[in-house]
């Protein structure tokens, strides 16, 4: 059963890859002109960041989108705000340069006012410098990116992304390899007399977490590009 989920997962990625322009590793494109889509503040940025987790995350959602964030304007030059270790602001074009094929989709919540985007950004904020969640839980010591991107938002009354239970996602390898090297310090497994793998697994099974897909399919959402040769959505 298990080989099955994992042969699926395996489908998924492959086909995923094709989406990103036939590979996920060697295809580049020109840098997009941020200048000419006419972004805002607040839009939201997504894009393909590979490795275990990445793979896991791609195979889990059914999308190619690993990482994202929100762009912030105003300085010389536009940043993203992300939670990538620490919670921090990269400059945009960096950000673009760090995703595979330098692909992106950038989307805009209808109707945002700047006042909206004034506030996540002011929530996002108040989490600069705290540490990347390596194992997505829902507290506010550390973030993820989509959860950070969700609690900015939140900041600001909207409600971004469906949250799931890990057990709801589709399984891999790549998952399992991420659960074997981190349950045993997995704080909820912490302390507990007897644990082991599989009974820290059903734990983290039943985890709430909001993955970059989930956010970027909410209906609040509209696309404004994507150098995606698909939609992705």
């Amino acid at each position: 059963m298990w080989r099955k989920i994992s042969l699926i997962a395996l489908i998924t990625v492959l086909a995923i890859g094709i989406l990103l322009g036939g590979s996920l590793a060697i295809m580049r494109m020109t840098p997009p002109d941020t200048k000419a889509i006419g972004i805002k503040d607040g839009d939201i940025i997504l894009q393909t960041i590979l490795g275990t987790q990445g793979m896991a995350i791609i195979a889990a959602s059914s999308s190619p989108y690993t990482h994202m964030g929100f762009i912030k304007t105003g300085g010389n030059e536009p940043v993203v705000v992300e939670a990538v270790g620490p919670v921090k602001e990269t400059p945009l074009t960096q950000w673009i340069a760090r995703g595979v094929g330098q692909r992106i989709t950038i989307l805009r919540l209808k109707g945002i006012t700047p006042e909206i985007a004034k506030k996540a950004a002011t929530t996002a904020k108040k989490h600069y410098g705290k540490p990347y969640d390596f194992y997505f839980l829902p507290d506010k010591k550390s973030f993820y990116c989509s959860e950070l991107v969700r609690e900015a938002y939140a900041g600001a009354g909207v409600t971004l992304g469906v949250m799931q239970k890990v057990g709801e996602l589709t399984a891999s390898a790549a998952m399992d390899e991420i659960i074997a090297q981190r349950w045993q310090y997995y704080p909820p497994c912490k302390g507990i007399s007897g644990i082991t793998l599989e009974k820290c697994r059903k734990i983290i099974m039943e985890q709430p977490l909001v993955t970059p897909a989930a956010i970027a399919r909410d209906h609040q959402l509209e696309p404004v590009f994507s150098n995606y040769p698909l939609d992705t959505r």
